[in-house]
């Protein structure tokens, strides 16, 4: 009778593990945070750091790019091998190589090709970081409080996300570029310490071997095609190195696919998309988080280049809009309890459906208190549709597999980040020229170039023509909102077909009873 009740109550968690399972995931996300950082805190360092190592547009854009490029292509391979070798074991190498790498960032690096390569280690440590955690996170947590756990794993990558931007505009403001990375190693570092103590390590009991040819399959395929859509918006589909980015990745991913299915032991098992539960929870996944970064790349624009505010302002302002993420973590698993995961994905997908709506009215006149309601229901919609898919998505992979689960559950994450800045940054650039060209068809030569490629570039242009200055500021401005209207149009669209899709294909269960592989 004792040993049922125990599993019962531990869902056969070793009861020393089970005790201190909530100290286990604080520490957990300590280290996810870390990590999250690291990747939103450089773009507002760019400028001081440029002038400080002299760097050109093309060694910025790599500084910027190569962490989350490294991170989208190895989380197969880091899923599997924490799998295979142990996920405290792969946590604690990836913790050790970030901060090793950010300390050498910012205390040693005096040139780009350091500072690139930093970067890069630091992307190849979150790597094994971040689905290692939630692996960890699905076997210390037995199925009645694990939506509670992802719900707070989840609003820690939300928060992170946004935090960074903020973190990174107080210290560079205060003190330097080299701050954001000491932060991001003095985070990481702790958490190393705290977690080589009190993490516990699993494996796959199975043993089952790490696919490595798979592995380079999906990281050559994720990487090109991370890379071709990042890079199209500012490039253009057809130049080079985006084209030859996207043919190589999407060939790579279409030869990872046919290998998968031969291989003993899958990095991912193609089977799992036939389980309609997976597929529809890693497409919602993908749409969340193409929202969220969709917004967010351009939110900062709109407060700094329409509302006129200085960069620390425009970040400091984003703090209120994180404030969904910790309010709503510990509610969300009682709203999955009452209405059940399908109903809160759906209620979130449409939350972000109206707000896109409300936000593509906005104008240049569009105060900060006008713009805060919809960025809230954006957010509050974000929490609800990711919680219960990443808990669908996990509870759909055997648990001897939660490396593969997780990684997939990332890179949907990061695929959703990468396309919803390609997605906007490619409507605005188009739109934008179409709408500003009766005004920049008046000028010629290096003034028409320069209001067309960037509203930017326009109002700083605008400035140095006299008497025209006001009319052609005002104009850029407001073919650029058009512009932003249009892609917040486009993508309400999407996330609407997304909920249409949810609610066709999405199990009907009530509660989260989805753990078919406990």
């Amino acid at each position: 009778m004792d040993s049922i009740v125990a599993h019962t109550d531990f869902d056969g968690i070793d009861p020393t593990i089970y005790k201190r399972r909530w100290f286990i995931l604080t520490t957990l996300c300590l280290a996810l945070l870390g990590v999250m950082l690291a990747n939103s805190s450089i773009n507002l360092a760019l400028p001081q750091l440029s002038v400080d190592l002299g760097l050109s547009q093309l060694e910025q854009t790599w500084i910027v790019n190569i962490y989350s490029l490294l991170v989208a292509s190895l989380l197969f391979l880091a899923g599997a091998c924490g799998d295979r070798y142990g996920r405290k074991l792969a946590l604690q190498i990836g913790s050790l190589a970030f901060v090793a790498s950010a300390f050498y960032a910012g205390f040693l690096a005096h040139s780009a090709i350091e500072l690139i390569i930093a970067r890069g280690i630091m992307g190849l440590g979150s790597a094994l970081v971040m689905p290692t955690t939630l692996s960890i996170v699905n076997n210390i947590f037995p199925t009645k409080e694990r939506v509670r756990a992802i719900a707070i794993w989840s609003a820690i990558t939300g928060i992170g996300m946004m935090l960074g931007g903020v973190m990174g505009g107080i210290l560079v403001e205060y003190i330097n570029w080299n701050s954001i990375f000491y932060l991001s190693a003095a985070i990481a570092g702790v958490s190393f310490v705290i977690n080589q103590v009190i993490a516990p390590e699993s494996r796959d009991e199975k043993g089952l071997a790490v696919d490595w040819i798979g592995g380079v399959f999906a990281a050559v395929g994720i990487f090109g095609l991370v890379y071709g859509i990042t890079e199209a918006p500012s490039k253009g589909i057809l130049d080079g190195t985006v084209l030859a980015g996207l043919l190589i990745g999407l060939a790579s991913l279409a030869v990872f696919v046919l290998w998968e299915r031969r291989s003993a032991s899958p990095l991912l098992d193609i089977n799992l998309f036939h389980n309609r539960a997976f597929s529809v929870s890693s497409l919602t996944l993908t749409i969340a988080f193409l929202a969220m970064s969709a917004i967010f790349y351009t939110i900062s624009q709109l407060q700094q280049l329409i509302l006129g505010m200085s960069p620390l302002t425009a970040s400091l302002l984003m703090l209120p809009i994180m404030i969904p993420f910790p309010v709503l973590a510990p509610v969300i698993p009682n709203i999955v309890e009452k209405i059940g995961n399908r109903y809160t994905i759906i209620t979130g997908l449409a939350l972000i459906t109206v707000s896109f709506l409300v936000i593509s009215a906005w104008t240049i006149d569009t105060t900060y208190l006008g713009m805060l309601p919809a960025m809230l229901v954006m957010i509050t919609g974000v929490s609800l549709a990711m919680t219960p898919s990443t808990n669908i998505l996990l509870a759909s992979v055997p648990k001897n597999r939660s490396g593969m689960g997780s990684a997939m559950n990332d890179t949907t994450r990061e695929l959703g980040c990468s396309l919803g800045v390609a997605l906007f940054g490619a409507i605005l650039s188009a739109v934008y020229v179409s709408n500003i060209a009766g005004v920049s068809g008046r000028f010629s030569g290096s003034v028409k170039t320069s209001l067309e490629t960037s509203l930017a570039t326009a109002l700083n242009t605008a400035a140095s023509l006299g008497p025209d200055a006001g009319t052609v500021a005002e104009a850029a401005k407001t073919a650029w909102m058009h512009a932003f209207s249009v892609a917040a149009l486009v993508a309400a669209g999407i996330v609407f077909v997304t909920v249409i899709i949810a609610l066709v294909a999405l199990p009907r269960q009530k509660l989260s009873e989805c753990d078919t592989h406990e």
